[in-house]
């Protein structure tokens, strides 16, 4: 008891007078706060926390707190009116005298994020440099999560700081925005020989159509179409593309995908009905006789011959009669559109020439007739012509009187009359009459052969039927002018057509070697509507430029590289067989009529070196009318 009270003793001496400076240590709000939480009552450490607002002075208090709190009590016991006064003195005397360690050494700081670190007397501050956070700045800022850190593109963070970035094909501007590099301007010769086309981002090399870019050869190589098979027939690849060709003279032409093929169908009918009481004398362009016939009589016959005859064509053999080249015979003939009369008897031959042109496409009738020692021609009853003869046109032979005639051609070559003519007559005969009897093998012989016929309505023209062609071997190179060593060529035609077909070549210059230099052919890949007009063509071709005339219509192209005149041979409608397919666009026959002109002068197909005996030179059916 006498310890207890000594230690009261010298604890209420020391508390009278520490008690004055113990509550100046701290400043007024702290104490209250203590002394009211800690000391009047028994604080948790919560409490204690919310009167040093910081957890080092906290944390330094408390356990001390505990401690003396727990050694007053076990001295004491229930301290009643003692802690009031002794505990206010005892633990700001001995918790709160200014003998803390400096709290920023060792530095409690993240070196990398810190600025520096400030001693807060029981507690630390670390300034934290720029992208940095935490209570010891070791906290990277990720910029980059607020508004993509400004970037308009990528936002790349970093430890302390961040960077904006761009996608490829972008530079990056003002450190924030991308802008699209122009590939083409900042390298020239980034697509080598190819087009540079700068897109969003990156750019493209571009060839052009019908070509393909190699990136490693910076090049534009040529793109073989054919290899894809893209056409139906015939492929030709050239650079940059390819054509598709269909073999005309199989009846086909180009389809309008410019692919596939399709047949030709004639879209507008002509009237090429024929008339089976007629002979067509045309038929044959060798110019051998179309009907050869062989007379006997026991005695001797005059010649009687006498027919309804028409044409357009202004020459060629109607009939001979005769025995043969040496002996004695007759040729009745059309020269410049009127009857020429050749005759040879007893070794003397003549050629007579009278009456009307007669080569105006209407029928008339035409008569030989031997009548006392006199030939007398007539048209249309009236005698034309009348020549003295001596001789007899029979031959006797054995007995018997022999006469030969041939209709249509000769028995002999051209060459060897009186005066040589071309014998091929495209002309119409009917209700014929020789040497007054009926011959019905000729008209049986024609009616079982079409091809023999004449149409039965037929303008002036030439009709091409859709197969077929004509040759001419033409020579049009002419000196130049002032130069004799040089030569020019030139070549002027004019087409006049009425097509049947769509389709078809008109004219062509073919070389010997099967080559097509030029070509004036008629296709529509998309024809809808009938061609009922009759259309007007024409082509001049000279050295250089080439220019065409469609009814007033006019283009142009320069014609180069064309092969010396020389090696031309002028093609009419399609061609033969031996000229390939691909030499030109189109290699169809053409179907219809068409009247050509050369160098304005009227091209006669009976002079052609071939022609195919199916088109008729002079004469052309007109377009069926509807509801015929």
């Amino acid at each position: 008891a006498a310890g207890a009270g000594r230690v009261w003793g010298d604890a209420a001496q020391f508390l009278r007078q520490r008690q004055r400076r113990a509550y100046q240590i701290f400043e007024e709000t702290k104490q209250g706060h203590l002394e009211r939480e800690c000391v009047e009552e028994h604080c948790s450490k919560e409490e204690a926390r919310e009167v040093f607002e910081n957890d080092p002075e906290t944390e330094y208090f408390y356990p001390k707190y505990l401690g003396e709190l727990k050694f007053l009590i076990s001295l004491f016991g229930n301290a009643g009116m003692l802690t009031s006064m002794y505990c206010s003195v005892l633990f700001f005397y001995s918790l709160c005298k200014p003998d803390l360690p400096n709290q920023c050494s060792p530095d409690p700081c993240h070196k990398e994020g810190t600025v520096k670190c400030e001693d807060l007397k029981g507690d630390f501050y670390c300034e934290c440099k720029r992208g940095w956070q935490g209570k010891k700045c070791e906290k990277d800022i990720d910029e980059c999560r607020t508004q993509n850190g400004g970037c308009n593109q990528l936002c790349l963070n970093k430890l302390g700081s961040y960077r904006c970035s761009c996608y490829s094909g972008y530079t990056l501007k003002d450190s924030k925005i991308c802008e699209d590099i122009d590939e083409c301007t900042a390298s020239a010769d980034i697509c080598g020989e190819a087009h540079c086309k700068n897109l969003i981002s990156s750019y493209e090399c571009l060839c052009d159509a019908g070509y393909k870019y190699d990136d490693v050869k910076k090049t534009c190589q040529d793109i073989d179409e054919c290899e894809e098979k893209l056409c139906e027939q015939t492929c030709v690849n050239s650079p940059g593309s390819y054509t598709c060709h269909c073999d005309g003279r199989g009846g086909v032409k180009l389809s309008q995908d410019m692919n596939t093929c399709e047949n030709i169908i004639p879209c507008v009918p002509f009237a090429i009905g024929r008339s089976v009481k007629s002979l067509h004398l045309g038929r044959m362009f060798s110019g051998t006789p179309v009907i050869r016939l062989r007379f006997k009589r026991k005695q001797m016959t005059r010649l009687v011959a006498e027919f309804d005859f028409r044409t357009f064509d202004p020459e060629g053999i109607l009939f001979f009669a005769g025995g043969h080249q040496d002996s004695t015979w007759i040729v009745l003939a059309l020269r410049k559109g009127r009857l020429e009369l050749q005759l040879k008897y007893n070794g003397i031959g003549r050629v007579t020439s009278t009456g009307p042109v007669i080569n105006h496409g209407m029928w008339q009738t035409i008569s030989v007739e031997e009548l006392e020692r006199n030939l007398i021609l007539k048209v249309n009853r009236d005698a034309v012509m009348k020549i003295a003869v001596s001789g007899d046109l029979f031959t006797l032979d054995k007995g018997v009187y022999h006469l030969n005639l041939t209709v249509g051609g000769l028995p002999f070559k051209a060459k060897n009359l009186i005066l040589p003519i071309n014998p091929r007559l495209d002309g119409c005969m009917r209700a014929w009459n020789w040497l007054n009897g009926e011959d019905t093998s000729i008209q049986e012989t024609i009616k079982m052969n079409e091809k023999m016929q004449c149409f039965a309505v037929a303008g002036r023209g030439s009709f091409y039927p859709g197969r077929g062609f004509a040759v001419f071997n033409l020579t049009y190179t002419q000196p130049s002018s002032g130069n004799e060593t040089k030569t020019n060529w030139e070549i002027e035609v004019n087409a006049v057509i009425q097509p049947a077909t769509d389709t078809g070549v008109l004219f062509a210059l073919v070389t010997e070697k099967a080559s097509v230099p030029l070509s004036l052919s008629l296709i529509d890949y998309h024809s809808t509507k009938k061609l009922k007009q009759q259309v007007q063509t024409s082509i001049f071709v000279e050295k250089f430029p080439c220019s065409v005339l469609v009814t007033g219509s006019s283009f142009q192209k320069q014609l180069s590289d064309l092969l010396p005149a020389s090696l031309f041979v002028p093609y009419l409608s399609p061609f033969p067989t031996d000229v390939p397919v691909t030499s030109t666009p189109v290699t169809a026959s053409y179907h219809g009529c068409m009247t050509l002109k050369l160098r304005n002068t009227a091209l006669d197909l009976d002079e052609a070196l071939y022609k195919h005996s199916d088109i008729t030179s002079h004469s052309c059916p007109p377009i069926e009318q509807e509801g015929q």
